[in-house]
């Protein structure tokens, strides 16, 4: 019903303006652009129509045909009341009636393709000029092998009764000339993701030789992946250290990873570092995207007192991305029920010796941010037995030396009500000198 809609309005056209012989100086060319792709990815088409009419083109109907055993058409609308809806027309089209859309304009999905109808202006209020007019830019999705040659191009099979690509030049109507374009698939290549350990900072008394620190694994996936942003179903992370120095002591998920409850989370502890497999589920389709740096593993870790104590200098203790344990745990990320292997960034401790620990005024929690999860941690070990918190001067928000009730009134009122800062050190890492009353802090 369509189809016949469509020639009907180009009909109507063709019997409202005389009739009369084309001037088409040298015929109607549609061309079409070429693209190469990764299987599986998009490829994109420009159409461009190319006339050299005087009194310009009044209307147009044509059809495109792909191979749908290699290509799909991806739909760039929600429905079809869209006017970008089969593919993303032009600006040229969208306003070529005097700044508007065309007095008609019938697009459908046919088998093999797609087909389009276009009345400018019923009147002959405006036409399309001389010249080449951008039609509009149809996306494809390379379903095929790789290694495949398509064409696409005009075509006059699609519909029933087929719909014909012509033009109408002073109410003639024009066969369109194609110059058609290929489509070549290209090897998928490969999915990139890293992970990212960090550089932190571990403070540590020269007088004892202990501390303990929390760092944050990061992932990333590439922006350029052709599947971007992935669906991944789950990764495994192996890390090792300089057993010399630093012990570890945990290993968890964090961030989007741990909110999204997955169905296997096992960790592996060695002497000298930490490992973990996480699959988000076994059944239903769980899926965790990284577009860009994420927290997802949490490791924990304290030094070895023996070998620091006394030590004024100071050292730096490498974290490699390192498969460890028995049978092995290798860093890889799992999409489409593929591993991957990520790049890899390693990271550094840095053992830091310092008889007076750097802290952030406000940080209850040791998360080293301050914000309304500190008011509400010191409320909790003040009135409901809550945790305890390790560090006396990060708690103590009004900086009185005294951890009491005042504390996480000061801070709400500083973060809600516009009242003042914590006193220094604040909102940046550092110290008040001596006496100090902070036994740990790691979020420095």
């Amino acid at each position: 019903m369509r189809i016949l809609t469509i020639q009907a309005a180009v009909l109507t056209l063709l019997l409202l303006i005389s009739p009369g012989l084309a001037t088409a100086g040298g015929g109607i060319d549609m061309s079409f652009t070429s693209a190469a792709a990764p299987q599986g990815s998009l490829a994109s088409i420009t159409l461009t129509l190319t006339h050299g009419a005087p009194t310009g083109v009044q209307g147009f109907s044509f059809g495109m045909c792909n191979d749908e055993s290699v290509t799909t058409l991806e739909l760039v609308g929600a429905s079809s009341a869209d006017f970008d809806y089969i593919i993303d027309w032009s600006t040229e089209i969208e306003t070529i009636r005097n700044g508007s859309n065309p007095d008609f304009f019938q697009q459908n999905i046919e088998s093999g393709g797609w087909t389009v109808g276009c009345v400018i202006c019923f009147t002959s209020c405006a036409v399309m000029s001389s010249g080449s007019t951008e039609i509009g830019t149809a996306n494809y999705r390379l379903d095929g092998p790789v290694g495949t040659v398509t064409t696409v191009g005009l075509c006059n099979t699609l519909g029933g009764p087929p719909v014909s690509s012509v033009a109408v030049v002073q109410g003639t109507s024009v066969p369109m000339n194609s110059i058609d374009g290929t489509i070549e698939i290209l090897e998928l290549p490969p999915t990139l993701f890293t992970f990212t350990a960090p550089l932190k900072q571990v403070n540590y008394d020269p007088l004892d030789g202990a501390a303990n620190f929390i760092a944050t694994l990061t992932v990333t996936e590439d922006p350029n992946n052709p599947t971007f942003p992935t669906n991944t179903q789950g990764f495994s992370m192996s890390l090792v250290t300089d057993s010399t120095y630093v012990t570890p002591t945990a290993i968890g998920i964090t961030g989007a990873v741990a909110a999204s409850n997955p169905a296997f989370a096992e960790t592996v502890m060695t002497p000298s570092g930490w490992a973990i497999g996480v699959v988000y589920a076994f059944q239903l389709p769980v899926y965790i995207q990284f577009p860009v740096q994420t927290n997802a593993v949490a490791i924990s870790g304290s030094t070895v007192p023996s070998v620091l104590t006394g030590n004024e200098t100071g050292l730096t203790v490498p974290l490699s991305w390192q498969s460890s344990g028995t049978p092995p745990i290798f860093n890889v990320v799992a999409a489409n029920n593929v591993s991957i292997l990520p790049l890899t960034i390693n990271g550094t401790l840095v053992l830091n010796p310092q008889s007076v620990l750097d802290f952030i005024r406000g940080d209850a929690n040791g998360d080293g941010v301050t914000n309304v999860a500190d008011v509400i941690w010191e409320l909790q070990e003040i009135f409901n037995s809550g945790p305890q918190g390790t560090c006396n001067d990060s708690k103590d928000c009004n900086g009185d030396s005294l951890f009491d009730v005042g504390d996480p009134i000061w801070l709400i009122s500083y973060i809600f009500t516009n009242g003042a800062a914590p006193p220094s050190p604040f909102p940046f890492c550092g110290n008040a000198g001596e006496p100090q009353d902070c036994e740990v802090y790691n979020g420095c």
